[in-house]
């Protein structure tokens, strides 16, 4: 399917949404599910090629587009984004992932999510909101500093719109003016915010070195494999 560049935004110092018009071509996708993108050519050099895969950060309820949004570490593949015309013309391919909520939805969820791996969650919550299908959930985000935070306002907003839902932004290395939590995922984080953790469904998404060590904290717990669920994703 062919779709066609139609915005930019600069969310972080180091994060970019790009959204994608589909000319009016229908495209059925579940929230939290991912995509690869094939650009015609690249215009700066990619070991990796012209073919790339990320989590969809759009939600179904936002008629007309497709979004990506992509911490920019340099690859061809995102320079080539980066610096492409509006109305740059690339393919899409059928969507992909199982890390989707499912229909009837009725645990209390947690989701743990670092940097840009909160793409998945923004669909699923966005998605949420405007079908009027709520979810119970906490989401614990974690980042280096508050500058890093992506989608803020907007999961602030959410948390609004729909009250069975909280975010606790987590930072590492906060700057002296915050006030919020500090540290990392451990289990005095999480019997902190988390209540009954084994009545819980939790969900983790980032780079696979972080969903595997935050899954083995949130084991040590008592949490037992069959309530986690991961999105173990290099995309990111």
């Amino acid at each position: 399917m062919r779709i066609h560049l139609k915005e930019r935004r600069l969310e972080t110092a180091e994060v970019i949404s790009f959204v994608f018009d589909l000319k009016g071509e229908p495209f059925e996708y579940q929230p939290g599910q991912y995509v690869f993108y094939e650009l015609e050519a690249l215009n700066f050099p990619d070991e990796r090629g012209n073919r790339r895969h990320f989590t969809i950060s759009s939600s179904p309820t936002e008629k007309g587009i497709v979004m990506l949004r992509t911490r920019m570490r340099g690859s061809g593949f995102k320079e080539t984004l980066r610096h492409a015309p509006l109305g740059y013309e690339l393919s899409i391919g059928t969507p992909l992932g199982s890390f989707v909520m499912p229909k009837e939805e009725t645990h209390h969820h947690v989701f743990v999510a670092e940097g840009i791996g909160v793409t998945p969650f923004r669909s699923i919550l966005r998605y949420a909101v405007d079908a009027k299908k709520p979810i119970d959930a906490l989401m614990l985000y974690f980042n280096h500093s508050s500058t890093d935070i992506v989608f803020q306002q907007e999961l602030e907003e959410i948390s609004k719109l729909m009250p069975t839902f909280s975010i606790v932004n987590v930072l590492s290395d906060p700057e002296p003016s915050w006030t919020g939590q500090k540290g990392r995922l451990d289990e005095e984080l999480l019997r902190r915010w988390v209540p009954n953790l084994d009545r819980r469904l939790f969900w983790i998404s980032g780079p696979p070195q972080m969903v595997m060590a935050y899954k083995t904290s949130i084991k040590q717990t008592g949490v037992s494999d069959e309530s986690i669920r991961t999105d173990n994703f290099t995309g990111y």
